[in-house]
């Protein structure tokens, strides 16, 4: 029988694309709230025996991670062969080492909470910077999916004479891979975080840029900050109109309007989180992955 499909939070794009893939039944489940805020979760498809998968972005975790573990554990009790996550947001990654004396390490909590409940993991470009891969951290396989081709060629559709810029070091690795898949030129710029919302951006772009669009490609935009402080950079050396394209958006801001306005530039997105920017589908690099691990289950099962 096909997996059943549940979905408890995601871009509804995002949903319509992996449902297009004719290899997944949609689940059926309630999913509501008590007056104290506590979560009442109900599966109505019949799980038993059959390969369960839950789409939840994590954006928001702290509020969203309660149901998908209750849902997750109802599957389990009632006969789920196997219980998958598509979590095209995975929270929680940016704090990966105690940077000060008493401070918990998330990224490592946050991971063993997910192991002890899935059996495989799909994301998308998840924030791992002294993390190698997500192997040293989740105990059960763990799949991060690229952005590559989706954005290489939404920049092709839809961006003349692309040049790339990379927020920091950190993005260095995957902004030079979507220039060579989209064939274009880059730079990477320094950041300093002083703070939640204080950044310092440096570096030259200087006569590169020149007579081509400014097109920044950063992982996760929440307070504006980092990409107030890049704009602020680049004005000072190109009057083109810029493009900002976020992979992941945990904001409710619309930073379309504010960066039309206030920034001559266009924002857009990634539909990895629903948000009104969300130009770009993911849904074929995250179907890709998940066929992987599907068929990774199956081999496993024979052996």
């Amino acid at each position: 029988m096909k997996p059943l499909l549940f979905t408890l939070h995601a871009a509804p794009s995002l949903v319509q694309g992996i449902l297009a893939d004719e290899a997944f039944e949609l689940g059926k489940l309630d999913h509501r709230q008590f007056p104290d805020g506590e979560s009442y979760i109900r599966l109505r498809s019949a799980v038993k025996e059959r390969a369960v998968i839950f789409l939840c972005s994590l954006d928001r975790p702290d509020e969203r991670l309660a149901p998908l573990l209750l849902a997750a554990d109802a599957a389990r009790r009632q006969g789920a062969s196997k219980i998958g996550l598509i979590a095209p947001y995975l929270a929680y990654m940016r704090q990966d080492c105690a940077f000060r004396p008493g401070e918990a390490i998330s990224a490592e909590t946050f991971a063993g909470i997910l192991s002890l409940h899935f059996d495989w993991l799909v994301t998308l470009e998840p924030h791992l910077h002294r993390i190698a891969s997500l192997d040293e951290i989740f105990g059960i396989p763990a799949i991060a999916a690229q952005a590559t081709e989706p954005v290489g060629n939404w920049i092709a559709a839809n961006v003349e004479r692309p040049f790339l810029i990379g927020p920091d070091e950190e993005s260095a690795p995957w902004i030079e891979r979507i220039a060579a898949y989209a064939g274009c030129d880059f730079a990477v710029l320094d950041k300093v975080r002083t703070g939640d919302r204080d950044v310092r951006i440096s570096g030259t772009l200087g006569a590169r840029m020149a007579s081509k669009t400014p097109v920044v490609i950063d992982d996760i935009v929440s307070s504006g900050a980092t990409m107030e402080a890049i704009l602020a950079q680049i004005s000072q050396s190109s009057k083109a109109r810029s493009v900002y394209i976020a992979v992941h958006v945990v904001s409710e801001r619309d930073f379309g309007a504010e960066l039309h306005t206030g920034w001559n530039a266009d924002f857009v997105s990634c539909n990895s989180v629903f948000h009104p920017s969300n130009q770009i589908d993911i849904a074929p690099s995250v179907l890709a992955e998940i066929h992987r691990s599907l068929d990774a289950d199956q081999t496993r099962h024979r052996l």
